[in-house]
């Protein structure tokens, strides 16, 4: 007995010299077991990568260490803003935009009312070569800038002119006086602009108005199509915001802005036509402007958010706001301040509202332009939707915190690795100690995942072999790389410290090449504890 207590004393002692010195080579040679005190982790043990690293230096980068080495806390790591001053900064720029730009739209918006009168407006002088001229002149003199005036022989061309979208209204010059003729359908601001400035030009003169284009007997002001038009804009503006956000696949976003499109276009004509009957005309051409507007609208939507992300979103619908703003849509763009009133009509709402007209009112005349501007700007916006892949929330998926998305490979990462020769080491979240980084490795050679009990071999990880029989390595010095995969990694504990069936723990001694396995050592110490 006194033999087998000097052998595991022996043995015990060799085991704590080895701890002490450079820390416990497994049996298997997969790892390194640092004592408890020289930058072992709480349970005084911290399991290090065999083949990646050296010796742990007592008192550096273990976590719960007493060291001078960086403690893995929250507090601690790099970039992290434990006060919340990066968020208060945040928003703060937020919050001052948003004041400021609130006050430049409610500004846009009110200068388009209280800024309407007539700049360049198209009017007619109809009758006799030197009447109708005479009456043309003194019309210019008195606003310049306000009136375009042109002379047209006949009722007949001046009622066409009209219905052709070319002039708001003419002046004839008849056998019983003066008519004004207008097609208030086209804007019924323009038709009482005019008509109170004829009014102030001749004073106490009555004058007949003819209206050859009237506007819908619900809507004599303008104002009930306006004031729908308006929210239909927005929302259908919104609706791409919530498909850029929500919906990451491209198809779903294109099938969903297709959708959108003709849901609306419907919804839209039943409230406008149905509900407060303000557009007189067909159902289903008043459903494909709409439907058409819809996709101008919620087309870029989509594809800027799905290119340039949150930045692009605010930015596309800020231009449909102050679109809607310059769209004309109670008046006429020559009654809004240069150049704003040509620059609306652009933009897919000042587009959509002229082509509303148009085809309600004018059997489609005028309606060309605002037709090719719908087509560009849906045309742009679905390339753009099928080109990009940004804008979805990072919030709304599921592991979205290191995990992969679909399609893409797994990020194999570890907090704090380093390039080769920084002198720094890699927290390994899943054992809680400091890796140093090997010599001549690489950043993307020192990034792996963490692995669990059973994880995967780390390439480029030293073969499975006490750190002293490497070819190339000093006693006492850091081992030399080698290029060798490493085995299934198991627990250091489980090789060192094994556990007895009848529950006992008992210490195995490290191995050397060519040794004996743990457990059969022959020689005179085994003689020895046999023969007393």
């Amino acid at each position: 007995m006194a033999g087998v207590h000097r052998g595991a004393a022996a043995a015990a002692g060799r085991h704590s010299d080895s701890a002490a010195g450079r820390g416990v080579t497994e049996p298997g040679g997969t790892g390194l077991v640092a004592p408890h005190g020289a930058g072992a982790g709480k349970g005084g043990f911290a399991a290090v990568e065999s083949g990646a690293t050296g010796p742990i230096p007592a008192g550096r980068g273990a976590v719960g260490s007493g060291g001078p080495g960086p403690r893995a806390t929250a507090e601690h790591v790099p970039g992290r803003d434990p006060l919340g001053l990066r968020g208060v900064r945040r928003a703060g720029a937020i919050t001052v935009g948003m004041a400021v730009l609130l006050g430049l739209l409610v500004w846009l918006y009110g200068t388009s009312v209280t800024s309407l009168r007539p700049r360049d407006l198209p009017i007619l002088t109809v009758g006799p070569a030197p009447a109708a001229t005479a009456l043309a002149d003194q019309i210019s003199r008195v606003e310049p800038g306000a009136l375009t005036v042109r002379t047209v022989p006949t009722v007949a061309a001046a009622d066409r002119a009209l219905r052709d979208r070319d002039a708001y209204a003419a002046i004839v010059i008849g056998d019983d006086g003066l008519t004004l003729r207008v097609a208030s359908a086209a804007s019924p601001a323009v038709t009482e602009a005019i008509t109170r400035g004829i009014r102030v030009f001749m004073p106490g003169l009555e004058i007949p108005v003819v209206d050859v284009v009237a506007n819908a007997s619900r809507d004599q002001a303008g104002g009930g199509l306006a004031a729908g038009y308006l929210p239909l804009v927005l929302v259908i503006a919104a609706a791409g915001v919530l498909l850029t956000r929500l919906i990451r696949s491209r198809a779903v976003r294109l099938a969903g802005i297709a959708a959108l499109a003709v849901l609306c276009g419907f919804a839209g004509t039943v409230a406008l036509q149905g509900a407060l009957d303000v557009l007189p005309g067909s159902f289903l051409a008043t459903m494909a402007v709409l439907t058409l507007l819809a996709l101008a609208v919620a087309g870029p939507v989509v594809g800027v958010g799905a290119v340039a992300g949150t930045p692009g979103l605010v930015g596309i619908v800020l231009v449909t706001v102050v679109g809607a703003a310059l769209s004309a849509a109670e008046s006429a763009p020559e009654m809004l301040p240069r150049p704003w009133g040509d620059i609306g009509q652009f933009a897919p709402p000042g587009a959509g509202v002229t082509l509303l007209r148009s085809t309600n009112y004018f059997d489609g005349a005028a309606g060309g332009r605002p037709v090719v501007v719908l087509a560009v700007w849906l045309i742009v916006g679905l390339w753009l939707a099928f080109v990009g892949e940004r804008g979805a929330a990072p919030a709304l998926y599921p592991g979205n915190r290191g995990a992969p998305r679909p399609g893409q490979a797994p990020q194999r990462h570890m907090a704090g690795a380093t390039a080769a020769g920084s002198g720094t080491g890699a927290a390994n979240p899943g054992l809680g100690a400091a890796v140093p980084a090997r010599a001549g490795a690489t950043a993307a050679d020192e990034a792996w995942a963490p692995l669990g009990p059973a994880g995967p071999a780390l390439p480029g990880a030293a073969a499975d072999s006490p750190p002293a029989a490497r070819a190339g390595s000093r006693p006492g010095g850091p081992p030399a790389a080698v290029a060798a995969p490493l085995p299934t990694w198991r627990s250091p504990l489980e090789r060192t410290v094994p556990i007895e069936p009848s529950g006992g723990v008992r210490l195995v001694p490290p191995t050397r090449p060519g040794g004996p396995p743990p457990g059969h050592a022959g020689g005179a110490a085994a003689g020895g504890s046999q023969s007393r």
